[in-house]
């Protein structure tokens, strides 16, 4: 409804707005899952010292708010609409100061069955009044206020469950000067992974054009959509890594254990997933921004979500390394990852647009993916890569070919459902799928499973 142009000066607020968000989290979350999930400190401690530090981190984002928003609007080719809507998605993050620290105190007790049914209620409500704004033609400043109003209502709403269902057990002793000192590294990295991840966003408006901007941002929210299961999946996978990699208790061997599993699970969703998006990557577009997109935007996806396996890998090796108190692994991998992404970026996209920066993004996560293999060998001996991929990528390669021919030849709704049926009989077949995968699945299924 935006339209290119539009949709690329929002694209831009929005990561810039996630950028800030960065800040104000800190990496404190993981901090307080790890340590409440232990039991090393107070669920309540926690949640009225890490409100408070992120209180005074919002506070440090305003002069940078000031100015990407004041003396750079027009450098950075924004509308005054767009700066009065990059304000109001800043006061926004306000709310979150107190929803992120009830989703961390949720995440350490394993609740995130809570947190998932708040981010319904989130996307239903922002979904709602998003619609509402555009259609009364309220245009960007009508989403931003959308984005405020929900936030206000979730962080309410993860307050009240916070307080009712985290136990009170640990130490209660108030370190916010320890808490910034630990969660500092974590930051670094966050960001870090925020900025190689997100950079071609922000540097394809001011070196291709709004336009390009736009039609990069349809391919790059699907492939983002996409990254979702690996996110939630690692996410409640991490308070039992963090007590594997507890120092009083650690265990190499137990720690590759608790990591081998979920490594085959997750490539076994993203090979897959990754040719799936990329055959049917025209009637995708068409279904989430309209044929106004084609063929650009489906071209743009179709080499963007190659990236999906690598990064699927390097989110849960992060995560083993920050549950062994490794973190500080992390920063320097970062850091050249984000150095050539970049650079990268600065040569390709003013000449090929928005192809350049998808194939930088691919290229990116392989970077970071050899030394990130390296630490989660260090912490998780014996657990292969290589090995965990072999059986999903051969059933994938079985798969696509048939997807492909009855995308054209038939419906992609056909295609989908034969990839549906021929992936898993084609991984059972060759080995990938093994008696021990298979008896963990059935306890996950079965009532009360564990």
């Amino acid at each position: 409804m935006l339209g290119r142009t539009d949709v690329g000066a929002y694209t831009f607020l929005v990561v810039v707005t996630t950028y800030l968000d960065t800040l104000i989290d800190f990496g404190l979350n993981a901090l307080v899952a790890r340590e409440v999930s232990r039991g090393t400190v107070a669920a309540r401690t926690a949640f009225r010292t890490v409100n408070l530090l992120r209180v005074g981190l919002w506070c440090v984002g305003l002069p940078v708010v000031a100015v990407v928003y004041g003396p750079l609007r027009e450098t950075v080719r924004l509308s005054p609409e767009a700066a009065v809507a990059g304000w109001t998605f800043y006061i926004a993050l306000l709310p979150t100061v107190l929803a992120k620290t009830a989703t961390g105190l949720l995440w350490a007790g394993e609740r995130l069955d809570l947190t998932a049914g708040v981010s319904v209620l989130a996307t239903v409500l922002r979904t709602t009044f998003g619609g509402v704004a555009l259609f009364v033609g309220f245009g960007l400043v009508g989403l931003a206020a959308a984005s405020a109003l929900t936030n206000v209502v979730t962080a309410l709403t993860l307050w009240r469950l916070a307080a009712r269902t985290t136990p009170a057990a640990g130490v209660s002793q108030n370190r916010p000067i320890g808490w910034l000192r630990e969660s500092w590294p974590l930051f670094v990295n966050q960001l870090l992974q925020g900025l190689f991840f997100k950079v071609d966003a922000v540097l394809l408006l001011p070196l291709a054009g709004a336009a390009a901007a736009g039609t990069y941002a349809a391919a790059y929210k699907v492939s983002e959509g996409a990254g979702i299961v690996s996110s939630t999946f690692t996410l409640a996978l991490f308070p039992r890594l963090a007590r594997r990699g507890d120092p009083a208790m650690r265990s190499g061997q137990g720690l590759a254990d608790a990591y081998r599993l979920p490594l085959r699970l997750l490539l076994q969703a993203a090979f897959p997933l990754t040719a799936g998006v990329a055959l049917l990557s025209e009637s995708i577009v068409t279904v989430v921004g309209g044929r106004d997109y084609l063929p650009e935007s489906a071209i743009a996806l179709s080499i963007l979500i190659c990236y999906l396996p690598l990064s699927y890998a390097n989110g849960l090796i992060q995560y083993l390394l920050i549950a062994a108190g490794r973190q500080r692994l992390l920063t320097g991998a970062f850091v050249a990852v984000l150095g050539f992404n970049v650079v990268a970026n600065l040569i390709l996209i003013p000449r090929f647009s928005y192809v350049g920066a998808a194939w930088v993004t691919v290229v990116s996560e392989i970077v970071l993916l050899v030394p990130f293999s390296w630490a989660a060998g260090s912490v998780a001996p014996g657990v292969s890569l290589l090995r965990e991929a072999r059986a999903p990528v051969l059933a994938t390669l079985l798969m696509a070919p048939v997807v492909w021919w009855l995308r054209d030849a038939v419906h992609p709704l056909a295609a989908i459902l034969a990839g549906l049926l021929i992936y898993p009989v084609a991984l059972w077949s060759l080995g990938g799928i093994d008696a021990h995968q298979i008896r963990v699945m059935r306890q996950l299924i079965a009532p009360g499973g564990r």
